[in-house]
């Protein structure tokens, strides 16, 4: 029988099952986002979306997001520092909000105006910044 955080007797803080949640809630906001075009991320949406190009990638981001989110909500009760599943997941979900930020600040900040500027930029760059910031603490300290 395989062993599960309740026959091992481990209990995941509650700010990483708020993380995961609230994760879960947002990405599939995402993903709506990304399949519509949405102006709530995309304020200059006609340019965008002209091209085919950027209308498949978008999608394609819908498309992997909120399965991602999901994988760590339906493991959310294997603790996140003193599992394997719980190290792994956690992981991972850093990782991607650690990049998230990156892509962002360079597409936003560093490529000097060539990139494509998000709305709500900074809100999104806090969003991301804070579950990276949980995560780490969980992954660190939990």
């Amino acid at each position: 029988m395989a062993s599960t955080p309740a026959t091992i007797g481990l209990t995941q803080p509650s700010i990483i099952k708020y993380l995961y949640a609230s994760a879960v809630l947002l990405h599939a906001a995402d993903t709506y986002i990304f399949y519509t075009g949405s102006t709530i991320l995309f304020p200059n949406r006609v340019p965008f979306l002209e091209s085919a190009l950027a209308r498949y990638f978008c999608r394609n981001s819908g498309n992997l997001v909120l399965p991602f989110a999901l994988n760590a909500w339906f493991l959310r009760d294997y603790h996140i520092r003193k599992t394997h599943v719980g190290r792994v997941v956690g992981s991972c979900f850093l990782l991607y909000h650690i990049a998230t930020l990156g892509l962002i600040s360079w597409s936003s900040f560093f490529s000097g105006g060539a990139e494509y500027d998000f709305a709500n930029v900074w809100g999104i760059l806090g969003l991301h910044a804070g579950w990276a910031g949980v995560a780490a603490w969980g992954l660190l300290f939990a």
